[in-house]
């Protein structure tokens, strides 16, 4: 069963079973009736009148206009089909006026609609093209896609006659399609697929016309859209009879069966009638069921007349001979006016090809010289691009590493040498004592030492950045590297009773560059022990993952939280280090560079106080 099909029938079993739960009068009480009078419409027109008469009366009993109004156009709609067009007119004027007092202007819109087909069916065409054309220019501007379909396709059954609008009638019909399709609306999708039919029809192809209905005929028994089954079974009726095909009691058996199913009585006086015609040249006997039928449907219409005397069932059969006649003149006619047509725009069509013929072989030769000459310029263009392109590339670069170059100057060398010439400054002092002088000149050494370690990093870091660096790993033993890395840091560890812990497997092997590698491990380690209190613990961890190595080095130090962000940057390049004295931002941002540049990440958590992680992933 299609999507749309399953949706809708699902939609009625559970509006149908929520009914008790919304209580005897309440508001969505009476929009649960309308809606399942709604849903009921084209599948069971005595369940749709059922529950529209329900819902009127309670929103009656409400004084809920909105109720009464959407009860009614569905009251409306159930008297078109009963071919009622007075207390149909009657229900859909009312429910317009109470849609205009409460500025509903979706219902206003379905209003014009229902009232212009009424009249189109009606055969008054001026009234039904004046409501249709109001729905139009109200529902264009504030319909959502899904409830503007039916709007287009009653502006084709209503214009679609008419030779000025003919274009404009099937683009509507067409645009109803697409929107039922996007949105799964069988029901829709089936009606305008019935108007495509006729629309084969009338270009002269009923034999694809006839494969179409029988397919849309099928589907809509299928879906439950039964008064959609008749109406497609009905239209092979016709073009049955009047291109004398074998199908014709097929197709009034089956139109009859839907119409019955449904209890769209209006339609079943057609089938009924020449079936009763049929049969009844073969006897009586086999005739009488369909007279049984045709009775039962003359006792249900009440106010019918008979004509001249006659009773009603030979009213039924004239009206019947009438309308098949009437098709069949409409459609000699049509074919006549084909004809006529196609004689006298044959010889313009030629002329038109031949002028045509004529301009296309003069705009080929100019648009190939256009073309010829628009590529050659496209190229050259596209060379110069990226050229330019290259040359963008290349001083962004260098700007970016003059930027961060500048700003690691900036910030790490001004703090170190500017404690060196204070610290000097102090020599010119003459009541200077021999242990300030040493402290003094220790303190010297150690700044210029940093110094001169900051410097090494930068020339390192710098020699990376320049044109012609290529990054060629290879395996090493990482736990022989941080061996390699601990030995000139021993005597800080001793001498500060730091614990340093190695907990690396002595066969893991990491991929890069030792250089840059063992420049990360040394400053990380550096940081670690000049950052930790005394007799404080250090651990450094590693372990395999997939095919990657996580390296972890711990201390006891802590960041602060606000500053996390930052230790990497070299936009605000040594906060960490202008808050602690110690120097650590300027390395740390050319850690980050190596990590990356060796195709890794590198990260630092701390909780403030008395725990700092940074940890790497190559």
């Amino acid at each position: 069963m299609p999507t749309a099909l399953f949706a809708q029938k699902q939609a009625i079993s559970q509006l149908k079973t929520g009914l008790p739960l919304h209580g005897g009068d309440s508001l969505q009480y009476a929009d649960a009736l309308n809606r399942l009078g709604l849903l009921y419409l084209f599948r069971q027109l005595d369940s749709s009148y059922y529950y529209a008469r329900e819902g009127y009366a309670l929103s009656h009993r409400l004084r809920y206009n909105k109720g009464i109004a959407d009860a009614g156009i569905n009251l409306g709609s159930c008297f078109t089909l009963f071919h009622n067009n007075r207390l149909a007119t009657r229900f859909y004027q009312d429910g317009l006026q109470r849609y205009r007092q409460l500025g509903d202007s979706a219902g206003i819109c379905k209003a014009l609609f229902c009232i212009g087909i009424l009249y189109q069916q009606d055969n008054r065409q001026n009234m039904a093209a004046s409501y249709i054309n109001d729905a139009m220019a109200i529902g264009s501007r504030l319909l959502h896609d899904s409830a503007w379909a039916p709007v287009l396709t009653g502006y084709y059954m209503v214009f679609a006659g008419d030779s000025s609008r003919q274009d404009s009638a099937r683009l509507a019909l067409r645009k109803s399609r697409e929107i039922a399709g996007m949105y799964g609306d069988r029901q829709t999708i089936i009606s305008t697929d019935l108007c495509f039919a006729r629309e084969q029809m009338r270009a002269g192809k009923p034999g694809t016309a006839v494969q179409d209905l029988t397919v849309l005929a099928a589907d809509a028994a299928e879906g439950g859209f039964l008064y959609l089954a008749a109406s497609a079974y009905g239209q092979l009726d016709e073009y049955a009879a009047i291109y004398h095909l074998p199908d014709t009691i097929q197709y009034r058996r089956k139109m009859m069966q839907a119409a019955m199913d449904g209890g769209y009585r209006q339609l079943l006086i057609r089938p009924a009638a020449a079936l009763y015609r049929y049969y009844k040249q073969q006897g009586p006997a086999a005739a009488l069921p369909y007279a049984d039928v045709l009775e039962r449907i003359s006792e249900d219409r009440e106010g019918i007349t008979r004509q001249e005397g006659g009773s009603y069932l030979e009213v039924l059969l004239q009206e019947e001979e009438r309308r098949t006649q009437r098709l069949s003149n409409a459609l000699q006619q049509q074919n006549l006016v084909l004809e006529s047509l196609e004689s006298r725009n044959r010889n313009l069509l030629i002329s038109f090809f031949v002028v045509c013929g004529l301009l296309l072989t003069g705009l080929i030769i100019m648009n190939f010289r256009l073309v010829h000459f628009t590529r050659r310029s496209t190229n050259r263009q596209e060379q110069l691009n990226r050229a330019l392109n290259e040359k963008n590339r290349h001083l962004q670069h260098h700007d970016d590493f003059k930027n961060k170059l500048l700003s690691i100057l900036a910030h790490d060398f001004r703090l170190p040498l500017g404690h060196i010439i204070n610290a000097s400054q102090l020599f010119a002092r003459e009541d200077i004592r021999n242990e300030e002088m040493r402290e003094i000149s220790s303190s010297i050494a150690s700044m210029a030492t940093e110094t001169l370690h900051l410097f090494e990093s930068v020339l390192r870091w710098v020699k990376s950045q320049l044109a012609g660096f290529e990054y060629e790993p290879k395996p090493y033993l990482l736990h022989e590297l941080w061996r390699e890395v601990q030995e000139p840091m021993a005597g800080d560890i001793q001498a500060r009773a730091l614990q340093l812990a190695l907990n690396i497997p002595g066969e893991l092997v990491v991929q890069a560059d030792r250089e840059m590698l063992q420049f990360v491990n040394r400053n990380l380690l550096h940081n670690a022990v000049k950052f930790s209190p005394d007799g404080g613990n250090i651990t450094i961890d590693a372990r395999p993952e997939d095919d990657r190595v996580i390296i972890t080095v711990t201390n006891e130090g802590g960041i602060a939280a606000a500053d996390i962000p930052f230790v990497f940057d070299y936009k605000i390049a040594g906060r960490y280090a202008r808050e602690t004295g110690r120097g650590a931002g300027i390395a740390l941002i050319i850690c980050k560079d190596f990590v990356e540049r060796m195709g890794g990440t590198i990260s630092v958590r701390s909780d403030g106080r008395s725990f700092t992680a940074f940890e790497y992933v190559i």
